[in-house]
């Protein structure tokens, strides 16, 4: 009986429902009066007599990319903390993309009861003040498919040339053809644009950071992405991700890449 890729992707159901994760995606509102709580360039937490973050790279103050109040959000799995990413939008800036780079970027955490609110905005981007979450469903990007135990057989070494073939070891499945390889990374991919936790978008590969202090991959808390609720762009069309030790919250990073 000849399957058709649709009918294999039904097939896939109980792997895809195994691996599907929540994610939410911010309500924001534009709000002239800088908010210090969960926002995009709003006025952030600082450290008692602590100046505005600078780039290290350049010198120029950095925007107040994002903002999160951990224990305000839809779930506890982050801390209680405040998560903060500074980042350099500065023309001339040499701009680092790795995780833990520092070049020109600030991502942390910082106990509020130990901060105070910058009384200054240096920030260039309009103030989004985020409000709400709305929760979505998230499957893991297509990067991701084979470490998550779908295998895949490209025989591109072989002469003559092999069909591509797909096998979900789990269920038993095995399909022969482009097409379902294909229509699995169409069909079973993660969401896009800004969002709390979920899958990452990847562009160029799975790059999960590795904690300093004990080893352990470190799992996505945001994704930003370019032009979403920060009008700037990562290199061409990036995506951002700012991720956490599981184990130790205070340990965060930020890292993009792009095209």
């Amino acid at each position: 009986m000849t399957i058709t890729p649709a009918e294999a992707l039904v097939a896939l159901q109980p792997w895809i429902a195994r691996h599907r994760r929540t994610a939410w995606r911010p309500e924001v509102r534009t709000d002239n009066s800088t908010p210090t709580g969960s926002a995009f360039s709003g006025l952030p937490l600082l450290s008692p007599d602590e100046d505005w973050p600078a780039c290290p790279s350049c010198g120029v103050p950095m925007e107040s990319m994002l903002q999160l109040d951990l224990k305000t959000l839809p779930t506890d799995r982050y801390g209680s903390d405040v998560l903060q990413l500074f980042y350099c939008v500065a023309n001339s800036c040499d701009r680092g993309w790795e995780a833990f780079a520092d070049q020109a970027s600030l991502c942390r955490t910082i106990t509020p009861n130990d901060a105070r609110a910058a009384t200054t905005n240096l920030n260039r981007f309009p103030t989004k003040a985020i409000h709400a979450w709305t929760a979505i469903e998230d499957s893991p990007d297509a990067p991701e498919h084979e470490r998550l135990g779908i295998k895949f057989d490209y025989h591109f070494k072989d002469v003559p040339f092999k069909p591509m073939e797909m096998w979900c070891p789990e269920l038993d499945l095995h399909f022969v053809g482009s097409e379902f390889i294909r229509c699995l990374e169409e069909n079973v991919t993660a969401a896009d644009g800004d969002k709390l936790g979920g899958w990452p978008l990847w562009i160029q590969g799975v790059e999960y950071p590795i904690c300093p202090e004990c080893g352990t991959e470190m799992s996505l808390v945001m994704q930003i992405g370019s032009e979403d609720h920060v009008p700037y762009m990562f290199g061409d069309c990036g995506v951002g991700h700012i991720t956490q030790c599981p184990q130790h919250h205070h340990v965060v990073a930020f890292a993009w890449a792009c095209t």
